[in-house]
This record gives structure tokens, sequence and C-alpha cells, in this order.
């Protein structure tokens, strides 16, 4: 039994049942089976996938309020924040059921002086093993499962272990719409053991992985050492830079520079959390950073003028209090605000920016989690900036402010980011993929990068002359 809390009081709230091997085996087996015998597949159209999902985003949609509280109660997420991330799992179900019609080949001429005519299928990949993180448990489900879905594929899924209350939800507005046959969509939950359990199955196709670089890799080992080799598609961390460039509008940049880095507690794998900020400002600016933070509503999280809510866990806050820790202590990095517990219940930790850290620090270098700033110390060349960043262990996003068109070209043309924001930071949308580069992982979410991710092409030879 896996005991579930509510992150702002620390109160156990749920409890729901481990999954065992042998219960993921039959979802696995569910799926293969719904894959290769039932109708998602072999009698559904691509326009009757698209109805389904389509039905099933109204059915959300109708369900938003309940899900919206469990989401905000079972996450300490504010609920404004929750709002906006029903929208979306409501937009990406809708904006992928238009891809589900829409699968389409080539045909490829041999020329004139031949008889071979060729052509390619585009088909699904199978059974997909999606593992999740516990920081957007249903708006990382939509960006996993709307795209597998639309593409014909079928699905088990495990959400993270402290965050499973709305993914029970969804899997059961999915067998309320009555449009998606048995199988298509299976539920499994725990922590370690089950995954492996999942990721280890010789009848899953590809692993869709989202979480830590260490548990990632291990996911890729695994995938690697069973009997079928399976393709896979990993999200991991990120230690993301922000570049603040001597002509920008100092207050307005400080408020989109700490929204990059306390959105969701700071527990954002694309967070902004290495700041530069050139050397000519960098006195100036560090007052209006220090405002914007220390503005920053706390409090319940249903109530609309909380801004930004506690960690996720007892673990989690304790390792971001050993992170400001080290950044005192062993980095001799200077605290700017914050570093401290926040009220007196549950898993707060006030938003917290150093300054003056060096580059090469530990918290200007590994991934913290939690809402914890490193700015840098004072730059004078972008080109020393870009330098130092497109050859970082993690390369999932960045962002620059700057009214220089030359400086954002050069900054968005060279830096090894899979995302890249000029003048803003954070903003994601349906139909712009997202992932990174090296540690920070492989394969691509949202867009059509990701559906065409769930599809395999077949080629086709046809001798006409027989």
């Amino acid at each position: 039994i896996l005991d579930v809390e509510n992150p702002d009081t620390a109160d156990v709230i749920a409890k729901v049942p481990e999954s065992t091997v042998e219960e993921v085996d039959q979802a696995v087996r569910a799926a293969y089976t719904a894959f290769y015998d039932g109708p998602w597949v072999n009698e559904y159209s691509g326009a009757q996938r698209r109805d389904a999902m389509l039905a099933l985003a109204d059915l959300i949609a109708e369900h938003r309020q309940q899900l919206e509280l469990i989401e905000s109660i079972n996450t300490g997420k504010p609920i404004t924040d929750v709002r906006g991330e029903l929208d979306d799992t409501i937009d990406l179900f809708r904006h992928f059921a238009g891809y589900a019609d829409k699968v389409q080949g080539r045909h490829i001429s041999a020329q004139a002086h031949t008889t071979l005519e060729g052509y390619t299928t585009k088909v699904p990949v199978g059974v997909i093993a999606f593992i999740n993180a516990f920081n957007y448990p249903l708006c990382l489900l939509a960006w996993k499962v709307a795209p597998a879905m639309a593409a014909g594929c079928t699905i088990v899924f495990k959400p993270g272990p402290q965050t499973p209350l709305t993914t029970q939800y969804f899997a059961h507005l999915v067998a309320q719409t009555g449009l998606f046959p048995p199988g298509v969509f299976n539920v499994i939950l725990g922590g370690v053991a089950v995954g492996q359990a999942l990721v280890d199955h010789d009848l899953v196709d590809k692993v869709g992985f989202t979480g830590s670089v260490a548990t990632g890799k291990h996911v890729i080992r695994s995938t690697a050492s069973t009997q079928n080799v399976r393709a896979t598609s990993v999200e991991l961390g990120g230690k993301s830079p922000g570049v603040v460039m001597p002509d920008v509008d100092l207050e307005k940049t400080a408020r989109l520079v700490v929204f990059g880095t306390m959105g969701n507690a700071g527990m954002n794998c694309n967070a902004l959390t290495r700041l530069w900020v050139h050397r000519s400002i960098y006195d100036e600016f560090l007052p209006h950073l220090k405002a914007a933070a220390e503005a920053i509503q706390l409090g319940t999280p249903q109530l609309d003028n909380t801004e930004m809510g506690p960690l996720i866990d007892r673990r989690q806050y304790e390792r971001v209090l050993e992170y400001i820790r080290v950044g005192k202590e062993e980095d001799k990095a200077e605290l700017l605000t914050g570093g401290k517990p926040a009220l007196d219940r549950g898993y707060w930790i006030q938003p917290t920016l150093f300054f003056n850290v060096n580059p090469k620090a530990r918290i200007a270098t590994e991934e913290i989690f939690g809402p914890v700033l490193s700015v840098l110390e004072p730059f004078d060349s972008l080109d020393e900036v870009i330098e130092i960043e497109r050859k970082a262990e993690f390369g999932l996003a960045a962002g620059i402010f700057s009214r220089n068109h030359q400086d954002i070209a050069k900054f968005t043309r060279k830096m090894r980011s899979g995302t890249i924001w000029v003048n803003t930071y954070n903003p994601l949308t349906s139909y712009l993929p997202f992932g990174g580069f090296r540690n920070s992982g492989f394969g691509r979410e949202l867009g059509y990068e990701s559906f065409d991710g769930y599809l395999a092409t077949k080629s086709i030879i046809d001798d006409i002359s027989y």
C-alpha cells in the first residue's frame, strides 16, 4: 500500500495499492492483446481514433473541477497553476486527435527504366510503457498518452508514486467514454520495482520516461539488455541558463527570471537555475531580482492568491535544504534572499537566491529541483557565456533577455539547448517540440515530432511487371 500525501500539510490523504509484478505482466499483456488482436489498430480508422480522443477531451473538460482540486491537493500546486495545466491537458488531446486521421506514407519512384515501384507506410510502434514524473502528473500524462493514442499505440502507464490520483481518475474517464477498447490504456502503480518490471517486459515495444538522469540511464541500459531491444525516449534533467544583457527592462526581466525559476516551486526540469547578468547592470539588477522573489505569495494552494506551493515530499524538501547549506558553507555563495523553511507545516521552502556564484559551484552545476536560483559571477562577453554553456552537461533549455537582435540570433544559433526562450521563460505549446541534448535526454515531446515518434516506417517494393 502506498501512502499519498498532501505536501501542503504532510498529511496522508489517500492510500493506493502498489501493483505486483504479476499485475504488471497482466497490464502489458492486455495492451499487447489490444494491439495485435483488438479493434483499436485492426478495425478503427484514424477518424474513429480521432473521435474517441475528442470525446475524451470533452469528458476531461466536464470533470475539470474535480481534477483541478485533486491535482492541487495531491501536488501542492497553486490552484491557478492547475487550471492552466487542465487547459493544456484538454488542448493536447484535441491537438493530437487531429493527427490521428492524417498518417501518411510516400510514393518513391524508381524511374521509368524499371518495373519496381516503392512506397512507405507508417504504422504504430506497438505497446508503449510510460513512466511518469511526479511534478506534472496529468499534464505530462497528456504529453505522452495523447500522441501515442493518436498513432494507434496501446499503453501501460505508471505515474510517479507521490502523485497517482489524477492518473487513476483519467483512467476512469477513458473507460467512461465507451470508445476505447479494453487494453488500450492501462495503469499500474508503484515505485522502482514496478517500474523495473515494466521496462524489462519483453512485450513492450517502446519505453517513454521522464525523471532523473541516473534513473534514465538505468532505463536505457535495461531496454538494451532484455531479450528484445526496444526504442526509448527519455526526458531527463536540466540546469538551464539564462542570460541578461545590458539593454533590458530591469524590473520586467527580474519578474520573468523569477517566474522561470520558481514556477512549480522550482520542480521543473527546464527551470532557469543558472543566471548570467552582464557586469554593467549586475549591481543594479540584483535588488529587482530580490524584490520579485520576495513578492511571491506562499499559502494554501487552493486559494487564488497563492503563487507558489511546497516541495512534493520530505525527501525533496530535505534535499533542497541540503543544497542551500552547500551553497552557503561549501560553495561560499552569497545569499540574496530566502534560504529557510517557510510556513509551519508541510514541505515549504522560501524562494532562494544566491549571487556571485562560481559557475563551477555545486549549486550552479547540479540539478536541485527546488526554488533556488544561482546568479553567477558577472560576465562581460556573450561569447564567453555561450562557450561555457554549449559544453555543459545538460542541454534542455535556455533563455536570453535582450533587445539586440544580433545577440539573440547568436545565442539561439549556437546554444545546444532543445528549447530557447527569448524575452520570456517557460511558455510551451502543443505544436512545438520539447526535448534536449546530452544528459537532458533524447526524443521529443509535443509537436508533430512527438506523434511521429510513435510511428514506424515500412517500405513496400512492388514489381508491377509480374
